[in-house]
């Protein structure tokens, strides 16, 4: 690339503490709203929780509701153009509008042959009804939501082959989509019209590209992991954390890898203020690192603590919160023993110390966090059965 800029962040190097002092914080119960059966993800918009999943039927649909702060439905929509549609991710935009980027299907072609006299059937035989066949999902697919769940405007860009849609981050001059697609990664821009650009791969089936933040200028932040050489810079652990920039045209500008040798590292997901949380796993020990970062960057605080792996993380005005299963103590978090896998929320200040914690034993994996300023800190976790719950902190 032109413009290649390799750095090494020592994301791995540093102390397994927050650089701040630690201090004592007294853990609060988290607040289990409601349980969905069908819901895969779950997105905050003003004073509304949209969920988003597929529903199955003649093609697959999405299958959108939101409910309040205390569960109650407030509107239920389907997306339904006739073809098959899967929606992966979503993202809010400025102006709380949710977009939903996946993969959706071409229409069957219509037959315009001449017909054909049927076959004389002295015998009576039935024959079996065969089943329609179905396009395969290639169309890489956007839809814009209004919060009252209104479908404002559909976009598509044919593919290859069918995209894994892994994240979406949208701003107001467009989305950038983030996946893989014949198991190469990929990211690829589109205009708020619906004008998508040339997909960009990044390595090969060795890299994974998990998070992406859309900057102001059209250019993307994206994180993920490698246990490949990209663009010049060898392989430090059994698998590194990765963070680049790509240009609003494509070409990688930045790229910096974690450098822990035997480590197996990976960025899982992240704020839209550059806070990041992934795992760590080193022999059999797990940890759950949650890091600040510059906009070059470069850590400013981070905190690593014992997990089952799985985290996620939101910002919410000047404090950041993670979100992590454990079965270990939080150093500095009282009244938090937990014996079996179990979600803890901890609020972060600007320095990196945890100023408030919250916990539940009755959800065993978090799957994400959302915040809108009208109803505060949002999370969506799966319990042992299974089930999903939403949840609230305060």
């Amino acid at each position: 690339m032109k413009r290649l800029a390799l750095s090494i962040a020592l994301i791995l190097a540093v102390t397994p503490h927050s650089t701040a002092a630690p201090k004592s914080v007294t853990l609060k119960k988290i607040n289990l709203v409601a349980t969905t059966s069908s819901t895969e993800r779950v997105f905050v918009t003003g004073k509304s929780i949209i969920l988003m999943g597929t529903s199955e039927g003649p093609n697959s649909n999405i299958q959108l509701a939101a409910v309040d702060a205390q569960g109650i439905q407030q509107w239920q929509k389907i997306i339904d153009s006739g073809v098959d549609e899967v929606a992966l991710v979503g993202a809010i935009d400025q102006s709380g509008n949710l977009w939903i980027a996946g993969a959706s299907s071409t229409p069957l072609a219509v037959e315009s042959g001449t017909a054909q006299v049927a076959a004389e059937n002295p015998d009576g035989v039935v024959s079996e009804p065969v089943a329609n066949i179905r396009n395969d999902l290639t169309l890489l697919t956007l839809w814009k939501v209004s919060s009252s769940g209104e479908l404002l405007a559909t976009y598509s860009q044919a593919q290859i082959a069918p995209p894994l849609v892994t994240a979406l981050s949208v701003n107001a001059s467009g989305a950038t989509i983030i996946g893989s697609l014949r198991e190469k990664p990929f990211v690829i821009s589109a205009t708020s019209t619906g004008v998508f650009g040339k997909a960009v791969t990044i390595g090969t089936s060795k890299t994974l590209l998990n998070s992406v933040i859309r900057n102001s200028d059209g250019s993307a932040s994206i994180f993920g992991a490698s246990s490949e050489a990209l663009f010049g810079k060898k392989l430090a652990g059994v698998r590194d954390g990765v963070l680049l920039k790509v240009s609003k045209s494509g070409a990688i500008t930045t790229l910096v890898r974690s450098s822990a040798p035997k480590a197996d590292r990976a960025w899982l997901a992240s704020s839209t203020k550059l806070a990041l949380t992934g795992y760590v796993k080193t022999g059999s020990a797990i940890e759950s690192a949650f890091t600040q970062f510059s906009s070059a960057f470069a850590p400013q605080w981070t905190l690593r603590i014992p997990s089952l792996g799985n985290s996620s993380i939101v910002t919410a005005g000047t404090t950041t919160y993670g979100a992590l299963a454990t079965k270990s103590a939080i150093a500095g978090v009282l009244g938090w023993k937990p014996t079996a896998p179990s979600v803890a929320v901890l609020a972060f200040d600007s320095k990196g110390a945890i100023s408030a914690a919250f916990g539940s034993s009755e959800i065993t994996e978090i799957i994400s966090l959302g915040y809108s300023k009208e109803l505060g800190v949002i999370g969506f976790a799966r319990a042992a059965n299974q089930s999903n719950y939403i949840f609230t902190v305060a």
